[in-house]
């Protein structure tokens, strides 16, 4: 047993179902402790020292405290529509004041600014959604509440799809959210550890499903199909330039102050 793994590796994901391709069965590998939680929340974990390793926001890379390095062991994104990352509006979005926006996502928000921006030519004030607060007039939803407790059309009949939309504007890819580290870490085999349990899990979705659709409150089918025809896992060339198109419009847009250039993990 080599020192690496003789130690354990703590990693911190989130806690959607989107996530479980790369994650589930993680627990069952010798020296990893695997904790979840909301998208928003990673970043932190890592910073603080709490996680070797997270599936943190795209846009946190930028905005981190400190130097990060992305590892090309998987990611969660989608090349087209998303399921879970729409806008339920009662107005024309071009007519919006708002948008109650979930404090769960960072990528989220920013991409919706970069889309709104495009695509309309105006970019509304946001607001925090708070749980059994007044509703605004249109709202940011991400995860698996899209489903579990999706806005009715008849009451939300302007809904926009942000993946869909940034493949409409750039015909690439987009990814919500990739493995990183600090700069100076040291992960051994990790990174191998993480590209062989994604590729594991592809075979094993109709698994995944049975196991988490019904605690996270999909249908069966829904969930395979999530997973197996929307969703995208692996992390090569094309997300990795729509990365940085991401980062460059966000900068363009304000939201984040200086554009740090991509490291990948030189382990890798």
């Amino acid at each position: 047993m080599t020192a690496h793994q003789s130690l354990v590796r703590r990693l911190a994901a989130v806690s959607f179902l989107n996530a479980k391709p790369l994650v589930d069965g993680l627990e069952d590998e010798a020296g990893i402790e695997l904790s979840s939680d909301v998208p928003a929340r990673l970043p932190a974990a890592l910073l603080a020292g709490r996680a070797h390793a997270a599936l943190c926001p795209t846009i946190d890379y930028q905005r981190a405290g400190c130097a990060l390095v992305i590892l090309p062991s998987g990611c969660i994104g989608s090349d087209g529509p998303t399921l879970t990352v729409r806008v339920f509006s009662r107005l024309p979005f071009e007519d919006l004041d708002a948008v109650a926006v979930d404090g769960d996502s960072h990528t989220s928000v920013a991409l919706l600014q970069i889309v709104f921006s495009e695509l309309f030519g105006r970019r509304p004030p946001l607001e925090t959604l708070e749980p059994g607060g007044t509703p605004l007039d249109a709202q940011l939803l991400i995860g698996d509440k899209v489903v579990r407790d999706e806005p009715e059309r008849g009451a939300f009949p302007f809904q926009l799809d942000l993946g869909e939309a940034w493949k409409g504007l750039t015909g690439l890819p987009f990814v919500f959210a990739a493995w990183m580290a600090r700069a100076d870490a040291d992960l051994g085999d990790l990174p191998s550890v993480l590209d062989r349990r994604r590729e594991a899990n592809r075979r094993r979705i109709p698994e995944i499903v049975a196991t988490w659709a019904e605690p996270l409150g999909w249908p069966s089918d829904l969930a395979r199909r999530y997973l197996e025809n929307i969703l995208l896992f692996e992390l090569g060339p094309r997300e990795l330039q729509s990365i940085e198109l991401f980062w460059t419009k966000c900068h363009a847009l304000g939201l984040i102050d200086r554009l740090r250039p991509m490291r990948l993990y030189e382990g890798a």
